[in-house]
Protein backbone atom coordinates (compact mmCIF):
# COMPACT_ATOMS: atom_id res chain seq x y z
CA UNK A 1 0.00 0.00 0.00
CA UNK A 2 1.18 3.51 -1.07
CA UNK A 3 0.93 5.88 1.24
CA UNK A 4 1.52 9.73 1.13
CA UNK A 5 2.22 12.71 2.70
CA UNK A 6 0.26 15.34 3.38
CA UNK A 7 2.17 18.30 0.95
CA UNK A 8 1.17 15.88 -1.79
CA UNK A 9 -1.87 14.65 -0.83
CA UNK A 10 -3.10 18.69 -0.63
CA UNK A 11 -1.33 19.17 -4.55
CA UNK A 12 -3.16 16.35 -5.43
CA UNK A 13 -6.39 17.69 -4.14
CA UNK A 14 -5.81 21.15 -5.44
CA UNK A 15 -5.29 19.44 -9.19
CA UNK A 16 -8.50 18.15 -8.70
CA UNK A 17 -10.57 20.62 -7.92
CA UNK A 18 -8.80 22.49 -10.80
CA UNK A 19 -9.85 20.19 -13.08
CA UNK A 20 -12.96 20.06 -11.97
CA UNK A 21 -13.39 23.99 -12.81
CA UNK A 22 -15.90 25.63 -14.96
CA UNK A 23 -15.15 28.16 -17.59
CA UNK A 24 -17.51 30.67 -19.24
CA UNK A 25 -17.47 28.23 -22.36
CA UNK A 26 -18.66 25.34 -20.79
CA UNK A 27 -21.45 27.07 -18.81
CA UNK A 28 -23.05 28.05 -22.12
CA UNK A 29 -22.62 25.10 -23.75
CA UNK A 30 -24.23 22.96 -21.13
CA UNK A 31 -27.14 25.57 -21.01
CA UNK A 32 -27.34 25.94 -24.42
CA UNK A 33 -27.50 22.21 -24.25
CA UNK A 34 -30.48 22.05 -21.80
CA UNK A 35 -32.47 24.76 -23.39
CA UNK A 36 -32.59 22.69 -26.70
CA UNK A 37 -33.85 19.63 -24.42
CA UNK A 38 -36.36 22.30 -22.83
CA UNK A 39 -37.78 23.05 -25.98
CA UNK A 40 -37.80 19.61 -26.81
CA UNK A 41 -40.05 18.81 -23.70
CA UNK A 42 -42.38 21.93 -24.58
CA UNK A 43 -42.88 20.73 -27.74
CA UNK A 44 -44.14 17.72 -26.78
CA UNK A 45 -46.62 18.96 -24.09
CA UNK A 46 -50.13 17.37 -25.55
CA UNK A 47 -52.60 19.86 -26.74
CA UNK A 48 -54.62 21.05 -23.75
CA UNK A 49 -58.19 20.89 -25.18
CA UNK A 50 -57.57 17.93 -26.94
CA UNK A 51 -55.70 16.21 -23.78
CA UNK A 52 -56.05 18.23 -20.57
CA UNK A 53 -55.35 15.53 -18.42
CA UNK A 54 -51.90 14.81 -20.30
CA UNK A 55 -51.09 18.52 -20.59
CA UNK A 56 -51.32 18.98 -16.37
CA UNK A 57 -49.43 15.78 -16.50
CA UNK A 58 -46.70 17.04 -17.95
CA UNK A 59 -46.57 21.25 -17.80
CA UNK A 60 -45.58 21.20 -14.59
CA UNK A 61 -42.45 18.93 -15.20
CA UNK A 62 -41.82 21.54 -18.18
CA UNK A 63 -42.59 24.57 -15.99
CA UNK A 64 -40.21 23.03 -13.31
CA UNK A 65 -37.47 22.69 -15.61
CA UNK A 66 -38.03 25.70 -17.44
CA UNK A 67 -37.79 27.73 -13.98
CA UNK A 68 -34.79 25.95 -12.75
CA UNK A 69 -33.03 26.58 -16.50
CA UNK A 70 -33.60 30.26 -16.14
CA UNK A 71 -32.20 30.20 -12.60
CA UNK A 72 -28.76 29.35 -14.09
CA UNK A 73 -29.00 32.98 -16.44
CA UNK A 74 -28.32 35.03 -13.11
CA UNK A 75 -25.11 32.67 -12.23
CA UNK A 76 -23.67 32.93 -15.63
CA UNK A 77 -24.51 36.98 -15.36
CA UNK A 78 -22.58 36.95 -13.06
CA UNK A 79 -19.72 35.03 -14.11
CA UNK A 80 -19.72 32.15 -11.42
CA UNK A 81 -19.51 29.75 -13.85
CA UNK A 82 -18.58 26.73 -11.29
CA UNK A 83 -22.18 27.25 -9.73
CA UNK A 84 -23.74 27.74 -12.86
CA UNK A 85 -22.18 24.58 -14.19
CA UNK A 86 -23.42 23.02 -10.86
CA UNK A 87 -26.51 23.59 -11.59
CA UNK A 88 -26.87 22.09 -14.98
CA UNK A 89 -25.35 19.33 -14.23
CA UNK A 90 -28.01 18.39 -11.59
CA UNK A 91 -30.16 19.49 -13.92
CA UNK A 92 -29.02 17.19 -16.33
CA UNK A 93 -28.84 14.43 -14.02
CA UNK A 94 -32.47 15.00 -13.01
CA UNK A 95 -34.11 14.87 -16.30
CA UNK A 96 -31.75 12.24 -18.14
CA UNK A 97 -30.57 14.72 -20.56
CA UNK A 98 -27.86 13.49 -22.98
CA UNK A 99 -26.09 17.08 -23.53
CA UNK A 100 -24.20 15.56 -26.53
CA UNK A 101 -27.58 14.69 -28.36
CA UNK A 102 -28.74 17.76 -28.18
CA UNK A 103 -25.73 18.85 -30.84
CA UNK A 104 -25.66 22.23 -29.76
CA UNK A 105 -22.59 24.14 -31.35
CA UNK A 106 -20.12 25.23 -29.20
CA UNK A 107 -19.83 28.89 -27.98
CA UNK A 108 -16.52 29.35 -29.53
CA UNK A 109 -18.07 28.35 -33.02
CA UNK A 110 -20.12 31.93 -32.33
CA UNK A 111 -17.67 33.92 -31.10
CA UNK A 112 -15.62 36.27 -33.15
CA UNK A 113 -11.92 37.01 -32.06
CA UNK A 114 -13.29 41.16 -32.23
CA UNK A 115 -16.17 42.44 -30.96
CA UNK A 116 -19.06 40.70 -32.45
CA UNK A 117 -20.77 43.92 -35.04
CA UNK A 118 -24.31 42.82 -34.99
CA UNK A 119 -24.12 43.52 -30.64
CA UNK A 120 -25.71 40.41 -29.84
CA UNK A 121 -23.46 37.01 -29.80
CA UNK A 122 -25.11 34.01 -28.53
CA UNK A 123 -23.85 34.89 -24.79
CA UNK A 124 -25.93 38.22 -24.80
CA UNK A 125 -28.92 36.18 -26.50
CA UNK A 126 -28.68 33.44 -23.49
CA UNK A 127 -28.46 36.40 -21.09
CA UNK A 128 -32.01 38.26 -22.89
CA UNK A 129 -33.50 34.93 -22.82
CA UNK A 130 -33.09 34.41 -18.94
CA UNK A 131 -33.69 37.83 -18.89
CA UNK A 132 -37.26 37.51 -20.87
CA UNK A 133 -38.70 34.19 -18.86
CA UNK A 134 -37.98 35.80 -15.58
CA UNK A 135 -40.07 38.71 -16.72
CA UNK A 136 -42.53 37.21 -17.91
CA UNK A 137 -42.81 35.18 -14.62
CA UNK A 138 -43.40 38.20 -12.98
CA UNK A 139 -46.05 39.73 -15.50
CA UNK A 140 -48.34 36.67 -15.43
CA UNK A 141 -48.05 36.10 -11.84
CA UNK A 142 -48.74 40.33 -11.21
CA UNK A 143 -51.61 39.45 -14.17
CA UNK A 144 -52.87 36.20 -13.04
CA UNK A 145 -52.56 34.92 -16.55
CA UNK A 146 -53.84 31.44 -16.76
CA UNK A 147 -52.03 28.28 -18.56
CA UNK A 148 -53.36 29.33 -21.66
CA UNK A 149 -51.34 32.54 -21.34
CA UNK A 150 -48.26 30.12 -20.67
CA UNK A 151 -49.08 27.75 -23.65
CA UNK A 152 -49.39 30.93 -25.49
CA UNK A 153 -45.70 32.43 -24.49
CA UNK A 154 -44.32 28.93 -25.16
CA UNK A 155 -45.19 28.68 -27.91
CA UNK A 156 -43.82 32.12 -29.06
CA UNK A 157 -40.67 31.47 -27.66
CA UNK A 158 -40.15 27.73 -28.63
CA UNK A 159 -38.02 29.05 -31.68
CA UNK A 160 -35.55 30.49 -29.87
CA UNK A 161 -33.43 27.83 -29.04
CA UNK A 162 -32.47 26.68 -32.73
CA UNK A 163 -32.26 30.32 -33.48
CA UNK A 164 -30.10 31.12 -30.58
CA UNK A 165 -28.16 28.34 -31.84
CA UNK A 166 -27.92 29.61 -35.57
CA UNK A 167 -28.42 33.05 -35.70
CA UNK A 168 -28.42 34.98 -31.91
CA UNK A 169 -29.48 38.15 -33.25
CA UNK A 170 -32.07 36.73 -34.72
CA UNK A 171 -32.82 35.07 -31.59
CA UNK A 172 -32.32 38.91 -29.72
CA UNK A 173 -34.90 40.24 -32.65
CA UNK A 174 -37.24 37.68 -31.36
CA UNK A 175 -36.75 38.04 -27.56
CA UNK A 176 -37.05 41.67 -28.74
CA UNK A 177 -40.50 40.89 -30.39
CA UNK A 178 -41.84 39.22 -27.63
CA UNK A 179 -41.29 41.32 -24.83
CA UNK A 180 -42.83 44.11 -26.81
CA UNK A 181 -45.90 42.03 -27.04
CA UNK A 182 -46.50 41.70 -23.44
CA UNK A 183 -44.94 45.61 -22.23
CA UNK A 184 -41.62 43.73 -21.04
CA UNK A 185 -39.08 46.31 -20.90
CA UNK A 186 -35.43 45.38 -20.44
Amino acid sequence: MRTYGPLLLTLLSLGSAAQAACDREQAFNRMMALNQFGMKLQAELPDPLEDPAGYRANYERVQAFGTELSSGGQLLASGRYDEACALYDRLSRAYAVDEAAQAVQPLSAYEQPATPTTGCDLAEAALRAAWLNEAFQKHAAERSLDRQAWVKFGNETEPLGLAMQQDPQRACELIDEVAGRYGLKR
